[in-house]
């Protein structure tokens, strides 16, 4: 079994499809998936953030649950590498009471931050989940 060391050289955008596969792959056996929320730690930052995306939005809503808030902060930049992605799996969150309690205090947290880009798109994954049953 790799290491989470090992996975996330692996998940790095200057690989090979196929070694970049792998790592996704073998991200499957790593339990606790805060590891792959925006890593910022050197030479694992933007680089694996569209393939950390990816190993997130396969993982199961329970999963997902503690990381709400994080994930919503994925999307104060729509051009951040992965937000699109989360951005899609968040809109089929079915805990919809959840994840509208989460984005409302998100919503109030663009809103005293001034983060125009932020509250954009937290108010458009609002819509998106209230139209989505």
């Amino acid at each position: 079994m790799a290491d989470i060391d090992e996975i996330m050289d692996m998940l790095d955008w200057n690989n090979s499809i196929e070694i970049q596969e792998k790592g996704r792959e073998l991200s499957q056996t790593i339990r606790c998936i805060n590891v792959f929320l925006q890593p910022g730690h050197p030479g694992h930052c933007k680089n694996v953030w569209d393939n950390c995306a990816i190993i997130l939005a396969k993982r199961s809503d329970e999963e997902f649950t503690p990381y709400l808030y994080r994930l919503l902060e994925w999307l104060i930049d729509m051009n951040w590498p992965g937000a699109p992605c989360i951005f899609e799996r968040l809109k089929n969150y079915q805990d919809k009471d959840w994840i509208n309690y989460v984005l409302n205090d998100c919503i109030g947290e663009a809103k005293a931050l001034k983060e125009d880009n932020w509250l954009n798109a937290l108010l458009e994954l609002k819509k998106k989940c209230e139209n989505i049953d």
